[in-house]
């Protein structure tokens, strides 16, 4: 049983299994945006409008980050 309430436990909206092939927890499957590195001053409020401050989108971020530092590392 999992727990999808607020869209914990489950696969991201724009997941599409015939597209992306496996599921890979590391890979964002939203539209791409500038890097953070790359955003000019100006441009920061803008680039940050198109964050989602959502908590499970917050912890989606932070699991994926730590999936990929686990798979480079290898723990």
């Amino acid at each position: 049983m999992k727990f999808t309430y607020f869209g914990i436990g489950a696969y991201p909206v724009e997941f599409n299994r015939r597209i992306h092939g496996p599921y890979d927890p590391a890979r964002f499957y939203g539209k791409p945006d500038t890097p953070f590195g790359q955003v000019k001053i100006g441009e920061f409020p803008a680039w940050l409008s198109r964050r989602s401050l959502n908590p499970v989108a917050m912890s989606r971020a932070v699991s994926r980050g730590e999936y990929t530092f686990q798979r480079e590392e290898g723990e």
